[in-house]
């Protein structure tokens, strides 16, 4: 069987493609160790780079054939510091002097850093400071407390440095519960978002979202691009906003993901494993994918094995039952990607031998959705595949809802689904549980025809053998966009077989 281990895997890795990772060699192994979802981080990213990475994964998916989703990553309104060109050593008790500024990056002077002087393009950080307001840099590693508030115009603080640290390039720049005066989206982040739609993105992360309306915003301009491009939302989750609106956001958009990095700066770093359970759980009770990220494996980034508390970590998100799990700089600039794909695959794997997806399923029977036959018909399959002793789900899907339902329900078998779409195909890699096969438009066969079919294909992957049983769902007939309306059981290689319709 092609890619077996990867095959039985349900949770999802996410990897951001780099310079470290920018070649076909690369992402070839990448894949092969488990990557669904390519990430490309836009805020290190210009369109060239871009587009050489997409042409990379889009040729190395179609000669492996596999699903693989590509991801845009927006900058957002990002909070960062300028004005120096190389890490600068802070050392604790030094006074820091930052001013605000409206110039862009590449406009905005480098003086010498024994000046301790810094810009940042947060509007007036005067006016949003007291006297002994803390104040973090680099993710949270240097705080600072403000020490005197300089009101001209364009505003500017003074700080002293509490702890000793090394300033890397733009760093960023955090005043933990204060909501900025910075638009959810920029030109950049407007164009960028053209951008994935013109170049057919399966799915757009967005930074800083704090509202459904921002969503709303976004799906207005992907329609003034292309009205029917089938793109996907995911709701990056990083400040108190958002989490006070994070039922509303995660009924408006199509997936969401635990951004911990400025998660855990905005809020009390202790709060942070509770939010991530609540957030997960909300999720995938909702039928909503949800990813966490950040830190996930990040000693790994320069050494060949993780810290012991990363690998808790994983696990423990895995045994959360996030969707997806992300590697950023582990893959993107860190000296052996492929090692750590492997990791974070073998953790995966042993975390999910020890999950009771029997019971688990029988738990979710109180967040059945009355009022959609879909989700109900899910719930029955996956509780069939269960007691019959099944192989694996098989769904025939034109829109990935029945797909989506069924892994809600987290089986304990593999979700295979069937679509004529290529672009669903790849987005379907990022569902947990769901294995994606690619084919015909079967809006011309019947059900029978339709399910030999699947099983043939199954059985040539090594997916099946003869004697095991198959649980099938769909609508029928197909290409009518009917509601799911059919559970099929059969045992393959058996001439009959139990419908319900």
């Amino acid at each position: 069987m092609k890619n077996e281990m990867n095959n039985m895997r349900r949770t999802k890795i996410i990897c951001t493609i780099g310079p470290a990772s920018e070649n076909e060699n690369c992402v070839r192994d990448l894949i092969k160790e488990g990557m669904n979802v390519a990430r490309i981080n836009f805020s290190h990213c210009a369109y060239d780079e871009a587009l050489n990475r997409v042409n990379i994964l889009r040729a190395v998916r179609k000669e492996m054939g596999v699903p693989l989703a590509i991801m845009l990553d927006t900058k957002g309104p990002e909070v960062r510091m300028f004005g120096y060109s190389k890490p600068v050593l802070l050392a604790k008790g030094d006074t820091l002097y930052v001013e605000s500024t409206e110039a862009q990056p590449e406009d905005i002077p480098v003086l010498p850093p024994e000046k301790r002087h810094f810009f940042t393009n947060l509007p007036r950080i005067d006016k949003l400071c007291q006297i002994g307001t803390r104040v973090l840099l680099q993710d949270g590693f240097i705080e600072l407390e403000v020490t005197q508030l300089h009101g001209e115009w364009p505003g500017a603080v003074s700080l002293r440095v509490l702890n000793d640290g090394k300033l890397k390039d733009k760093a960023h720049l955090a005043i933990p519960g204060v909501q900025y005066p910075i638009p959810f989206m920029s030109e950049k982040d407007k164009k960028d978002i053209a951008f994935a739609v013109d170049n057919g993105f399966e799915y757009i992360a967005l930074s800083f979202v704090r509202t459904a309306k921002d969503i709303a915003d976004v799906r207005e301009i992907i329609r003034g691009v292309r009205p029917d491009s089938p793109i996907k939302l995911i709701a990056k989750i990083e400040d108190k906003q958002a989490l006070a609106n994070l039922d509303d956001i995660i009924r408006d958009s199509n997936g969401i993901m635990v951004a911990r990095g400025d998660l855990g700066i905005e809020l009390p770093i202790e709060e942070l494993p509770g939010l991530q359970k609540k957030i997960i759980n909300s999720c995938y009770l909702a039928g909503k994918p949800v990813i966490v990220a950040t830190q996930m494996l990040e000693s790994m980034t320069e050494m060949t094995y993780p810290t012991r508390a990363e690998v808790t970590d994983i696990a423990n998100a895995v045994l959360e039952l996030t969707s997806s799990v992300m590697l950023s700089g582990e893959t993107a600039k860190g000296a052996h990607p492929k090692r750590v794909v492997n990791m974070m695959g073998r953790i995966i794997d042993r975390t999910e031998s020890s999950i009771d997806y029997h019971t688990l399923a029988r738990i979710t029977h109180d967040y059945v959705n009355r009022d959609e036959i879909t989700n109900i018909m899910a719930y029955s399959v996956v509780n069939t595949a269960h007691d019959w002793n099944a192989k694996a789900i098989a769904v025939v899907t034109d829109s990935g809802i029945g797909a989506r339902a069924l892994s809600k329900f987290r089986p304990g078998v593999p979700i295979y689904a069937f679509t004529h779409h290529e672009t669903l195909y790849h987005q379907l890699a990022l569902n947990w549980g769901v294995v994606p096969f690619l084919m015909e438009n079967p809006e011309t066969l019947r059900f029978s025809e339709v399910a030999q079919k699947i099983i043939d294909h199954l059985l040539k992957q090594g997916a099946i053998e003869n004697g095991e049983k198959l649980v099938f769902m769909a609508s029928s007939p197909f290409g009518k966009r009917r509601p799911t309306n059919t559970i099929r059981c059969e045992v393959v290689g058996d001439t009959t077989f139990h419908e319900a319709t």
